[in-house]
């Protein structure tokens, strides 16, 4: 019954999903645990609730820090941490009752560094299933191991082989980590980086692991709402993206220089271009007119890692409703991708 550390990073959220939160880690059948509250510059109201907490249950540790960011918050759960595992949830998340005992004897049994499972996306009307394999698997030889890496960098592609799904795993929740594995190899998140944080780290942590596992179950229940920051409207957003993709092509193009590893970076380049729509160019709070936006657009198109990545991704890798977007923004047809992106969503 070894000791596991739970880091939370909170920041503004809703009240009633902080709660919810916090009372399905509380309430797990695995009691060996900490749970780490890392209040980064929250509003009076959730401060006070992250205390509560602490007081509630001696299980819960508080730290209370000006803004930095969630990458900086979880750095800072880990250099707090005290657990032989450690494992992350985000404050609007919760987790089933049985997480931390069922990734614990498996982690245990398989002796592994990382471990994954599968989780759920919940809206106001569904729930739908999320995980990047169909199937259990004990442990990665080096072939799968390759995979989970593309996976993390984009989940959808068509040279992935059964049991993969076309779903990724970038997220660093509904997975547990050996916390001696991340401290000795001086694994942390990038600082400065506001999206794919944990893609970034994920990689890594992925590249230098020697034991990695996939439990075939379904306890972890991520929210998707249009609070979230990638429905949050933000002018020149696409830096934001350009950020996380300058450090993840670091990576990819210093110690993975193969072909499959470059595409992949191309094609996350084409996902966040299409994913910065939502946060700026066709954010219904964006209120400058159509040619400008279309400018916009047109000028960051043109900008690295952009334009490198639309010219050299190959539209083999891609099913028909990825090839349209890329032909559109290869040949900058603005306009006709601003009309073509709603159908584009709606592919996974």
């Amino acid at each position: 019954m070894e000791k596991i550390s739970i880091i939370v990073p909170v920041y503004n959220v809703k009240a009633e999903y902080f709660d919810k939160c916090i009372n399905s880690i509380l309430a797990q059948t695995y009691e060996n645990f900490e749970l780490l509250l890392v209040d980064d510059g929250s509003e009076e109201f959730l401060a006070w609730r992250c205390d509560k907490a602490g007081e509630r249950d001696p299980r819960v540790r508080v730290f209370h820090r000006e803004n930095r960011g969630a990458a900086s918050a979880r750095n800072y759960g880990l250099s707090k941490s005290c657990g032989t595992y450690v494992t992350f949830v985000d404050c609007d998340d919760w987790i089933d009752s049985r997480m931390l005992e069922k990734a614990y004897r498996r982690i245990k049994e398989d002796d592994l560094d990382i471990l994954l499972w599968g989780s759920y996306k919940t809206r106001r009307s569904s729930i739908d299933k999320y995980s990047p394999y169909s199937e259990e698997i004990r442990l990665f030889d080096q072939d799968r191991k390759k995979e989970l890496m593309l996976k993390t960098m984009a989940g959808s592609q068509k040279i992935y082989t059964p049991p993969a799904t076309v779903y990724g795993s970038g997220s660093c929740c509904s997975k547990m980590y050996r916390l001696s594995f991340i401290m000795e190899n001086g694994l942390r998140y990038p600082d400065g980086i506001e999206r794919a944080e944990d893609v970034n780290f994920n990689i890594r942590c992925f590249d230098t692991a020697e034991r990695i596992g996939y439990m075939n179950e379904y306890l972890y229940y991520y929210r998707q709402h249009s609070s979230s920051a990638t429905y949050k409207y933000r002018h020149d957003g696409i830096e934001v993206f350009t950020k996380a993709l300058r450090e993840l092509g670091d990576f990819v193009f210093r110690k993975k220089n193969d072909e499959d590893f470059r595409q992949t970076f191309y094609m996350r380049c084409m996902f966040f271009f299409l994913e910065s729509m939502d946060m700026d160019y066709l954010n219904p709070k964006n209120r400058e007119s159509a040619s400008e936006t279309l400018y916009r657009m047109q000028r960051s198109a043109k900008k690295e890692p952009y334009r490198d990545a639309f010219l050299k991704l190959r539209y083999s890798r891609l099913g028909m409703a990825k090839k349209i977007p890329l032909f559109l923004l290869r040949h900058e047809m603005m306009g006709l991708l601003r009309f073509f992106y709603k159908v584009y969503k709606m592919f996974p």
